[in-house]
């Protein structure tokens, strides 16, 4: 017999499997399209007036004016008597069902947490308040 000469196998360069390319593309398309709907579901809804001028200045009597202040120590005061968040929804409420034209006040102050803030607003919500102004207290 002949010599047995030995082919050497050529290798193939190494490719790169292009087959699922057009999946991950779709996959980040999609992602893509939907991550902006999301992002509308978080934060609170509130409609918010218009840029304010001389005309639409609206002045409230005191009387109908209810005050709740978040101090620096996150301790809360309705009309300034000291008062805990278990309480406060009760309280709108008791103050509405006793003029129906009041305006629920919302004071916080800088340096509190926003948290606090948020918990007070959702129970002025709660007690279904219509007419609510937020401020922010000079330090």
């Amino acid at each position: 017999m002949g010599v047995l000469s030995k082919r050497k196998k050529r290798r193939d360069v190494g490719e790169i499997p292009t087959a699922s390319t057009s999946d991950v593309a779709f996959l980040l398309l999609i992602f893509f399209i939907v991550m902006p709907m999301k992002s509308d579901e978080i934060g609170l809804s509130m409609v918010l007036p218009a840029k304010a001028t001389a005309e639409s200045t609206v002045r409230v009597r005191q009387s109908n004016v209810a005050t709740i202040r978040v101090l620096a120590s996150n301790a809360l005061t309705f009309d300034d008597v000291p008062v805990p968040l278990s309480r406060l929804q009760q309280m709108i409420r008791e103050r509405l069902a006793g003029n129906d034209q009041t305006v629920v006040v919302l004071e916080t102050h800088p340096d509190a947490d926003y948290g606090m803030m948020i918990a007070c607003l959702d129970e002025v919500k709660l007690a279904d308040a219509r007419k609510v102004s937020l401020k922010t207290t000079k330090p």
